[in-house]
């Protein structure tokens, strides 16, 4: 056990005094691998980058949002009951509104006018008095008073501020007037429309579609004449973008690890060319091949390990420079946890080059030692 430490030690000292004597060994394999794995890192954050706007979009825009609008004809009882589309609490959230065809001005603005359901009120801002309000067309941040006309009538509203109009901004991006239920009993007489908004609470594309399709199939059914917008399509396609994007990743980091390892080979078979005279004295001493084969994998695995560490030091370092200046994306965050899949593949294949790499060593290691000293 003793002796092992020692030749251990001798070795660790040997390699030390390698690299002090000839640092261009050392160092080419720490560049090699630091700027491969930077550049590459760098290039692959692109493809992060590039999936989080798209998907921020989907989702600012409502991808969790399945909207279905029924146009009611005219005669048609104008009520708050139950409508076609079911209460299912533990797979999405519904909310309902309902639209006369008329529209109410302010100044010279004009504004849907929506009626909203009691379940409904938690959308909008507490008030005391006033029970109507306006999302106006330019966001405001405060709660204001202002007045509408609607026909001829003038009725108080508040403003929406936009911290509280996110749901309702999605749908009514030009803004809207919102009214009681049976406020207005007099609007509903020429026709309606019944506007169901359903808040998937786990968006995903199939889930969307899954939603969309049973809609499509209840107004199919009730002979209804009803429209329905979802983003389900643009989820499945960023899906299939994340997958072809995942495998794209793939190549380049095998790759770019495949460089790494030539590299890596071409170097270990050089450094052990210079090496192999006296590496041949220390085995006739006894000293194990397998020792010295092994301390080539530590050196190799050592300079490797610190090489990446080195690059994954310097993106986080520049993480605001790629976002924000190389790929023109100022309101994204990038961190090194969405490079996860991207590192944990370097690593997988740094493994495999310091192992391939060291098979010349491997053979010249099983070389008898009389050939080397002859």
């Amino acid at each position: 056990m003793w002796g092992t430490l020692l030749i251990g030690f001798y070795l660790a000292r040997d390699t030390a005094y390698r690299w002090l004597t000839r640092m261009s060994s050392p160092l080419a394999r720490l560049a090699v691998v630091f700027f491969l794995s930077f550049c590459g890192l760098v290039f692959l954050s692109n493809y992060v980058i590039s999936i989080k706007v798209l998907r921020s979009r989907i989702h600012s825009s409502g991808a969790d949002l399945v909207v279905a609008t029924e146009y009611v004809q005219q005669g048609t009882v104008h009520h708050s009951g139950a409508g076609i589309v079911p209460q299912k609490p533990e797979e999405y959230e519904l909310i309902r509104f309902q639209e006369p065809f008329t529209s109410a001005t302010q100044g010279t603005q004009h504004y849907s006018l929506v009626e909203y359901l009691p379940e409904s009120t938690h959308l909008f801002p507490h008030t005391e008095k006033v029970t109507s309000y306006l999302l106006p067309a330019k966001p405001t941040d405060t709660v204001l008073p202002e007045i509408i006309n609607l026909n001829g009538y003038r009725f108080d509203v508040v403003t929406i501020p936009e911290s509280r109009a996110r749901l309702l901004r999605r749908i009514y991006q030009d803004g809207a007037v919102f009214i009681p239920y049976g406020s207005m009993s007099h609007l509903w007489a020429n026709g309606f429309m019944k506007r169901y908004i359903i808040r998937i609470l786990n968006p995903t594309a199939e889930n969307v579609s899954r939603q969309e399709q049973t809609l499509r199939t209840i107004a199919r059914l009730d002979k209804k004449r009803m429209s329905i917008v979802s983003s389900g399509k643009l989820i499945e396609q960023l899906d299939k973008m994340e997958s072809t994007q995942y495998m794209v990743r793939v190549g380049v980091t095998v790759g770019i690890s495949t460089i790494i390892c030539l590299l890596l080979t071409s170097i270990s078979s050089l450094e052990f060319r210079q090496n192999r005279y006296v590496y041949a004295l220390i085995g006739s001493f006894g000293i194990s091949r397998v020792m010295l084969f092994l301390s080539f994998i530590v050196e190799n695995t050592l300079l490797v390990a610190l090489g990446f560490a080195s690059s994954l030091a310097a993106v986080w370092g520049i993480r605001d420079f790629i976002t924000d200046v190389l790929y023109k994306s100022p309101n994204i965050n990038l961190s090194l946890w969405e490079l996860e899949a991207d590192i944990r593949t370097f690593c997988l294949a740094f493994g495999i080059c310091v192992l391939v790499s060291s098979i010349p060593i491997a053979i010249a290691a099983t070389r008898p030692i009389g050939k080397e000293l002859k």
